[in-house]
């Protein structure tokens, strides 16, 4: 142990003076997810953008504040922007269902019509591939009619893809 520490030490080291000597530009790299949730997460990433720093975000479209996110997005030349796949609700007091309707996903929400609060909640319930992938494409869809030059795709809380490597490896997690 006392060896793999003191190689540690060295590696660290030896990087640190050859970024050193080599003076590079650093380039600090700044992503944000979880944009359309809610106001103060869209003027949080207003604020960013008037500031003209260069970041990555992505959209949620589910949610309420989506509209709000989208006219901010849209004029912004300095992000990158992302659809955060959703499938989860996870707050108590503020909620959101499914862009393709609760009647076309049935297996994607609770009683009330909203997603579940949790990974494990949601697959307690067995959710449908097939659901799932009407739901995502729903979502995509939703961002791209409303303008957004979409460039990359991610995920909230992990579910789509866990679903998927649950699906594809039968691992229990």
């Amino acid at each position: 142990m006392k060896k793999l520490r003191i190689l540690i030490f060295v590696l660290s080291a030896f990087i640190l003076l050859n970024a050193q000597n080599k003076q590079e530009e650093k380039i600090l790299l700044i992503r944000c997810d979880d944009i359309g949730m809610s106001h103060s997460v869209n003027l949080a990433a207003k604020e960013l953008i008037d500031a003209r720093l260069k970041f990555s975000t992505s959209v949620m479209v589910p949610c309420a504040w989506f509209d709000e996110a989208v006219s901010i997005l849209k004029e912004a030349k300095n992000v990158s922007i992302g659809v955060h796949l959703t499938l989860n609700s996870e707050w108590k007091n503020y909620r959101w269902g499914p862009v393709a309707g609760v009647s076309r996903v049935p297996s994607l929400v609770d009683s009330l019509g909203y997603f579940f609060p949790s990974r494990a909640k949601f697959f307690e319930n067995n959710p449908s591939v097939e659901e799932v992938e009407i739901e995502l494409r729903a979502q995509i869809e939703k961002a791209l009619k409303a303008g957004l030059n979409i460039s990359y795709l991610d995920y909230h809380m992990g579910t789509a893809v866990d679903l998927f490597l649950k699906r594809i490896f039968s691992y229990q997690e």
